[in-house]
């Protein structure tokens, strides 16, 4: 009996890869986009103008564009886009956030609780619009940058004021340390230094919050831009907190001897000096972490690099 084979109907159909957005698809994703993070810059640079701690704000605008242009060439561009029900979730979270902001700032005042509400809703917001015309793997390509944009965002005084207290209560507690160490008679009064001759406080700026929010910043955006593993960049993060609170403790040492010798006086003459002084100190001290870190880095590369092929040189014959 013959057998006549049957030809099969199902056709092997290809890997559909989504078509990159060119025009009106463009404008719809980015145009929101646009939208949501101008109106994030102009709620929060009212506090960069105000508050000086927060001055820097201004400079991680410029260093979150950067990052984004960055990585752009690098994006997925097989990513599909997402409109599912977890977009919509997230702009669900995010609108009681944002009207919660916003009422709270009309009603009342600018406050970093109110910025703090604000920035959160937008996040999510824009976290839902890549989602939805991009992808969820072109929001993991570019969450770094915008995480990296809430290190603008004031702090609530609710976590604030202890980082603060417990700063000022630390730096006071190892300077009357050593300043007792090295023969000069000193006491601490809350965050005040009691010298035989004269009384020097350690107020907000020399607490060291600002040499950390500062040192912060450029540790992830260093860690960012030279090392790869998570686990590196998270140890320079820390030494970066370290760093801040030795060099300001240095600082706060510096002016106790110049006011116990010369007088409260030379303190104005000296303070903001000091203050610069401790920024170089920390800024030059991560860029040493950094680079060790990142020949650290390499070096176990090529160590695995070399073991890798070892294993796969020719086998010994019998």
């Amino acid at each position: 009996m013959d057998v006549t084979p049957v030809e099969s109907t199902v056709a092997d159909s290809p890997v559909r890869v989504p078509e990159p957005r060119t025009g009106v698809g463009l404008l719809a994703g980015v145009l929101p986009l646009a939208v949501f993070a101008g109106w994030w810059v102009h709620s929060l640079q009212f506090h960069w103008r105000d508050q000086e701690e927060y001055r820097f704000g201004y400079l991680v605008v410029a260093l979150v564009a950067f990052l984004v242009w960055d990585r752009w060439d690098a994006r997925p561009r097989d990513d599909a886009p997402d409109p599912g029900w977890r977009s919509w979730a997230w702009l669900g979270l995010g609108f009681p956030l944002v009207l919660l902001g916003e009422l709270y700032r009309h009603a009342l005042a600018r406050t970093p609780a109110s910025a703090t509400a604000l920035s959160l809703g937008t996040l999510c917001f824009l976290r839902a619009v890549i989602v939805q015309h991009w992808g969820p793997r072109t929001w993991r390509h570019f969450r770094f940058p915008i995480f990296f944009a809430m290190i603008a965002v004031p702090i609530p005084g609710i976590l604030w004021n202890p980082v603060v207290l417990g700063l000022k209560g630390l730096v006071t507690f190892v300077n009357v340390e050593v300043l007792s160490l090295v023969g000069i008679p000193a006491q601490q009064q809350g965050s005040v230094i009691q010298l035989p001759n004269c009384r020097v406080g350690v107020d907000e700026a020399c607490s060291g919050i600002r040499s950390l929010q500062s040192s912060l910043m450029i540790a992830f955006f260093i860690g960012d831009q030279v090392l790869r593993r998570p686990v590196l960049r998270w140890v320079l993060v820390g030494g970066a907190v370290g760093w801040a609170v030795v060099g300001n403790i240095g600082r706060s040492f510096y002016l106790s001897l110049t006011a116990h010798r010369h007088g409260t006086d030379a303190l104005e003459r000296v303070h903001d000096t000091a203050g610069w002084s401790v920024l170089l100190v920390t800024l030059s001290g991560l860029a040493a972490m950094a680079w060790v870190l990142s020949r650290w880095e390499s070096a176990l590369v090529r160590l695995r690099a070399r073991g890798h092929a070892r294993g796969k040189g020719p086998s010994p014959t019998a």
